[in-house]
């Protein structure tokens, strides 16, 4: 069992390089509820973190902005970069730096100093918005309909392009539609199974190059492009959780993480067992009548643990490769970023999902029943 804290520390540090926004902990503020409001008239000078049901940024930030919500909107200026996942996410104000967005819709209506990558179920990017450089991500449908001041580099169903795009467009692409006002100052290559569709008015200054899909994939064939889109949405909305749990729980992943990683050959065990046993007992209650509720309710808990459990694994890498940091925040955001990025990788991704979610699930049951004791303990 002592090869499974090796293997977890050797793979942290083969990732750690991918993680360059996390580094240090400086001047931060953290903000966390039901409904969080930075107002028009305030300013933060720091690095900001939030995490809430709906989330609305109108004020100034000079720091990168972190914040996983339901709704977030953020219609101030940020002197940095944001990197958010939720639900709907609307941003109509000015970003100096980058973006990251991962969400169901996202719409950009302001302005991007840099580069926006997204992964979306449907991406708007308005009249009125402006990414100075490029785009990149996948989504279902893409519109734009505002400034692109250099490439785009894409996986979509359908991207609709009624603005203007500075340079080439690149990527895998079922349906492709240049508007009467849209224009694409360079080249168009993608994968893809039918010909641009171009308005009167509309243009490619460049060479179209299409390329079907290969023929020994499937009719579902999956650009490269969408794979990456993919990636920042499932990267950022597993940040969603994290960064809740981290802002509202912070002594118990760390008690969490400190025991089991003094024992990880035994916390992995209980994870096993757990796995093995659990489903065992659910289904003997869902064969008596009078067990069905409880059953239910066992269903509901195993759930809510299968869902946290990675964030608990990587709270407890981020505090192997971290041990001198104090914050949660960045311990958390260091190790489920670490984990998730390995998700990706063929063959490696199961064996690391799997290990997360029994290193997850023995550090959350071992943890659970620390409470138990404790709250016996005092009636």
């Amino acid at each position: 069992m002592k090869y499974i804290k090796v293997i977890t520390l050797s793979l942290g540090i083969v990732i750690l390089s991918t993680l360059a926004f996390v580094g240090v902990a400086g001047a931060t503020s953290f903000k966390s509820g039901e409904s969080i409001t930075v107002a028009a008239n305030e300013t933060i000078n720091s690095m900001l973190f939030v995490a809430g049901n709906n989330i609305n940024i109108a004020g100034t930030v000079n720091g990168d902005v972190y914040c996983a919500g339901q709704t977030i909107t953020i219609s101030g200026t940020i002197n940095g970069d944001v990197i958010c996942g939720g639900q709907t996410i609307i941003i109509s104000g000015k970003v100096d730096g980058s973006v990251r967005l991962g969400g169901q819709t996202v719409t950009l209506s302001g302005t991007v100093g840099n580069s926006a990558t997204i992964g979306a179920q449907d991406l708007v990017i308005d009249k009125s918005a402006v990414i100075s450089r490029d785009l990149l991500g996948g989504s279902q449908n893409i519109t734009i309909n505002g400034k692109i001041g250099r490439d785009i580099v894409s996986g979509s169903r359908n991207l609709n392009i009624n603005g203007q795009v500075g340079r080439n467009i690149n990527g895998g692409v079922e349906t492709l539609s240049v508007g009467s006002d849209g224009q694409v100052g360079g080249t168009v290559e993608y994968i893809g199974t039918t010909d641009p569709s171009i308005a009167t008015g509309g243009k490619i200054v460049g060479k179209v190059t299409r390329t079907e899909p290969p023929k020994n994939k499937s009719a579902n064939y999956v650009a490269p492009g969408y794979v990456i889109g993919w990636f920042v949405y499932v990267m950022l909305t597993t940040l969603v959780i994290a960064l809740i749990l981290a802002g509202l729980f912070p002594r118990v992943l760390n008690e969490a993480a400190t025991a089991a990683n003094k024992k990880p050959g035994q916390t992995v065990l209980v994870g096993i067992i757990a796995a093995i046993v659990v489903p065992v007992l659910i289904i003997m209650l869902m064969i008596s009548i009078i067990g069905i509720p409880a059953a239910i309710i066992a269903i509901l808990v195993w759930i809510v643990i299968i869902m946290i459990s990675n964030t608990f694994a990587g709270y407890a890498l981020g505090h192997a490769m971290l041990k001198n940091q104090k914050q949660s925040i960045w311990i958390i955001l260091a190790g489920t970023s670490a984990l998730t990025v390995t998700y990706f990788i063929p063959f490696i991704g199961f064996f690391t999902l799997l290990a997360a979610y029994l290193y997850g699930t023995g550090m959350i049951l071992n943890q659970s029943k620390k409470l138990l004791v404790r709250s016996a303990a005092k009636k």
